[in-house]
């Protein structure tokens, strides 16, 4: 992809409209062998320890599809971090869903025994999460030079405000993409979404509570950020009508880029990096920021505490804030960049992207895009259990 100046893609020719992360989910369920093939070696017999001294095998814990990868699973940012540092970089994609990566390293985390990675990328709710279990080690600033670079919409989150944990590693905006060959017309309104006959069994929500009933807070006036009870329940009762009035042809993880792509629905709540791909080889799909505004979540950067080495994390962080490494990235990902500079650098990669408001919004656009509030792990399991019973579950 990108580092040689071309965007590259997997060719989602004959898999139904799939975007890359699905693609590469499958890869995993089958082994995970496409998106490591080619990459670096796994390091072995690490003790997670605090260790300050720099080793020269690290572990990164992120999601697939979040970094640039070359069809036959090869890093190129990555190989050009080893060529650096001489710190070799496992990326293990093993975040397909933060609850269930957390099920798997809690006990670890519980009884003291840390967990091999020495970067972790979950989204910013579980990044809150471990900061609230102090299970995240506080950044080393002085060895971050490139933090300044974090662009200052992103400075200062709710679950991290003063950015001492974590640094924003990909931006993902919720919004309505739309087929125009099957609406005939865009779609710019969640009210259009849930309540127009035209489009009634032909649109899907995300089964993700935040994305879902963050958007349709905003729908309501609602701020994401701040919501009380009745605020909540009123998006859960705008799923449950228009469910039982068949407006909803079903819930959707990722999944719903096949039917996008096929028409089998018009409209849907979507991430708009996954848009972006799909509309390059469909012009009838647009993405829209709701009038009423879009949910903007993040993974993040972060040490977990028992790390096995905190000086080549805070290397590894560091090389992805500069903006060409952060341009290469986004040139793949298509998700909300950070990193200030990133954009210009973008330019000799790929300037239609370069011009992309998806990818780099303005600092009006960024006014559109809402938060959404930290939860505690009763309020969490609360909320889950609501938005569950509305889903249908």
């Amino acid at each position: 992809m990108s580092s040689f100046g071309a965007r590259r893609q997997l060719d989602l020719s004959g898999l139904g409209g799939m975007t890359r992360r699905q693609v590469m989910q499958l890869a995993a369920v089958a082994g995970g062998s496409l998106l490591l093939a080619g990459c670096t070696t796994k390091p072995t017999g690490v003790a997670p320890s605090n260790g300050s001294s720099s080793s020269d095998q690290i572990i990164w814990s992120n999601w697939p599809l979040s970094v640039d990868t070359e069809d036959d699973g090869t890093i190129p940012s990555l190989v050009e971090f080893e060529e650096r540092t001489g710190i070799r970089v496992e990326y293990l994609a093993e975040i397909n869903s933060n609850d269930e990566w957390f099920a798997k390293v809690q006990p670890l985390m519980q009884g003291g025994q840390g967990i091999p990675a020495s970067v972790i990328s979950p989204t910013d709710w579980m990044g809150g999460r471990f900061i609230s279990l102090d299970w995240a080690q506080k950044l080393d600033k002085s060895k971050l030079a490139n933090a300044k670079n974090l662009l200052p919409a992103f400075e200062s989150p709710a679950f991290d405000p003063t950015r001492d944990y974590s640094l924003a590693w990909q931006g993902w905006l919720v919004g309505i993409a739309v087929n125009t060959d099957v609406t005939g017309k865009d779609v710019r309104t969640v009210q259009e979404l849930l309540t127009d006959p035209a489009l009634k069994g032909k649109v899907s929500l995300l089964t993700e509570l935040r994305e879902t009933t963050g958007t349709l807070m905003l729908a309501n006036g609602a701020d994401p950020g701040a919501f009380n009870d009745d605020d909540f329940q009123q998006a859960i009762e705008d799923i449950e009508s228009a469910r039982q009035s068949g407006q909803l042809r079903r819930f959707t993880g990722n999944d719903y880029a096949a039917d996008l792509s096929q028409g089998n629905i018009g409209a849907c709540l979507a991430w708009a990096g996954d848009v972006v791909q799909l509309a390059k080889d469909n012009p009838a799909i647009k993405f829209f920021i709701p009038d009423s505004g879009g949910v903007l979540m993040e993974d993040v950067l972060m040490v977990p505490t028992g790390a096995p080495d905190t000086e080549a994390a805070h290397k590894l962080i560091d090389f992805y804030y500069e903006p060409e490494v952060a341009a290469q990235v986004a040139a793949y990902v298509n998700a909300v960049c950070p990193v200030a500079g990133a954009q210009d650098a973008m330019a000799s990669i790929d300037p239609e992207l370069a011009d992309n408001p998806l990818i780099f919004p303005d600092a009006e656009e960024m006014k559109k895009m809402f938060t959404y509030k930290p939860m505690d792990l009763d309020e969490n399991q609360a909320r889950q259990s609501a938005f569950d019973k509305a889903l249908g579950l």
